[in-house]
């Protein structure tokens, strides 16, 4: 049996802040996302308590190891029709529709339970693979934010990209 077919997908834990700040660590996972090498796992802990009603996290567990976080932030107020989420899964388990599932999970959310109009994301312009999950699932690049993220030593740019209902 494949292991992918035994993925479960879970509102975040505070437990689960270690495995979450190991993953963002990983080479593969770390050029991708906002992380820093200096982050230390009590700010994982911490930003997970510090979760509230307008955050919506979940985990992907594989045999019981958390593999993969995906997060959706409602906005507020006269935001409150719209979402961000981010999305990032461990270098081993990348390219086996994890990122696919938990992306699914936010978007049923938010569009059955919160009945969101829009929901947005960024994305590195070097991440392809990435940009084409979420090509997949009716986001479209609505522009190029320019030398918005600092990556390997230098600026990098990010796609900006949203899905509408």
């Amino acid at each position: 049996m494949n292991p992918y077919d035994e993925v479960q997908i879970r509102p975040v834990r505070v437990e689960d802040a270690e495995a979450i700040w190991r993953i963002t660590g990983q080479q593969g996972v770390m050029e991708t996302i906002l992380a820093l090498p200096s982050d230390r796992v009590e700010q994982r802990r911490q930003a997970l308590a510090e979760l509230g009603p307008d955050d919506h996290w979940f985990v992907a567990e594989v045999h019981s190891t958390v593999v993969g976080l995906a997060g959706l932030r409602v906005g507020r107020g006269r935001l409150r029709h719209s979402g961000h989420v981010f999305l990032f899964v461990g270098a081993a388990h990348q390219g086996r529709g994890i990122g696919r599932r938990l992306l699914e999970t936010l978007l049923d959310l938010a569009d059955n339970w919160l009945l969101l109009r829009r929901v947005e994301l960024t994305v590195f312009v070097t991440n392809e693979r990435a940009k084409r999950l979420y090509e997949s699932l009716g986001f479209e690049v609505e522009g190029q934010r320019k030398l918005s993220v600092i990556a390997d030593g230098a600026l990098a740019d990010e796609w900006l990209m949203a899905r509408y209902r």
